[in-house]
């Protein structure tokens, strides 16, 4: 009986999927939540520092202005570096805690950050992804 429990404990650890930091699917929902965030610090201060987009705004109206800086940050480009580190697991809650730095282009600019982010799989094999907020 004993030997059966130990091979039952052994086995129980291997059946389900844990959460990844570096899934094709993390990687996109991170980039999106932080894209879709009208709030977005990064890309604001990549638009700022854009000669291009400056030149643009130069000599125009403040709507034309704000205009122009609304289609640059819509226009950004958005990557999650290569390397994606593992801060945390946390086996029980089947959620893991991830690092990476997130670049953000808008013209001739990039702004790069470091990101948290934390990957949680539900009991039926999803995940949900969040990140968290960060200071600029």
């Amino acid at each position: 009986v004993l030997g059966c429990f130990s091979v039952f404990l052994l086995l129980s650890g291997c059946g389900g999927t844990e959460p990844e930091c570096d899934s094709l699917d993390t990687r996109n929902s991170v980039v999106k939540i932080v894209s879709d965030d009208n709030n977005n610090a990064l890309v604001n201060y990549a638009a700022k520092n854009s000669s291009s987009v400056a030149a643009m705004v130069d000599d125009k109206s403040e709507a034309e202005k704000s205009a122009i800086w609304e289609k640059a940050r819509l226009a950004a480009v958005y990557r999650l570096d290569d390397t994606i580190l593992m801060n945390s697991r946390n086996r029980a809650a089947q959620e893991v805690t991830c690092i990476g730095l997130l670049y953000v282009t808008v013209a001739d600019a990039t702004a790069q950050k470091e990101v948290e982010f934390k990957v949680k799989q539900t009991a039926d094999g999803k995940s949900i992804v969040s990140v968290n907020p960060f200071l600029f």
